[in-house]
């Protein structure tokens, strides 16, 4: 009795292994989901108690210039959307996005040493607009830069 089947000789094909590793690891790119964060680091506040970040909504940054040896001191500059705004530029930006569409969450990443005055103020330009405001701490016991 003779098999009339012979064993595969050669080499295996890899390319469907690699098409269905690529097909899972495009699954689970586009499945996670991303906190984007400025590119610039600004020193938060510490805070003993943590509030969860809404996973959407607005990110305003607000830091200061950095430290120079001329007499004008350290001046505030605000961030949204990846651009440098003034108030009533950023006013103007939230009227805006603010047409149509309910209020929306935004949260202020406030360097520690920036000015209080502007950060009211920019809080009541987004509860103006019915948007609910909170800003961004930094728990006690992590490191500045950390998650």
């Amino acid at each position: 009795m003779q098999p009339r089947l012979a064993l595969l000789r050669g080499t295996t094909d890899l390319v469907p292994l690699v098409t269905v590793l690529f097909l899972l690891l495009l699954f689970f790119l586009l499945g996670s989901s991303f906190v984007t964060q400025p590119g610039f680091v600004v020193e938060l506040p510490k805070s003993s108690l943590g509030v969860r970040l809404p996973s959407e909504g607005w990110i305003v940054s607000v830091t200061l210039t950095p430290e120079t040896k001329g007499n004008g001191g350290r001046k505030p500059l605000i961030f949204c959307h990846d651009e440098l705004l003034d108030l009533p530029g950023f006013r103007k930006l939230l009227e805006e996005s603010s047409r149509g569409r309910p209020p929306q969450t935004l949260v202020i990443r406030a360097d520690k040493e920036a000015p209080a005055g502007l950060l009211v103020e920019i809080m009541n330009i987004a509860l103006t607009q019915k948007w609910s405001v909170l800003l961004a701490t930094q728990p006690e016991g992590e490191q500045p830069g950390g998650p």
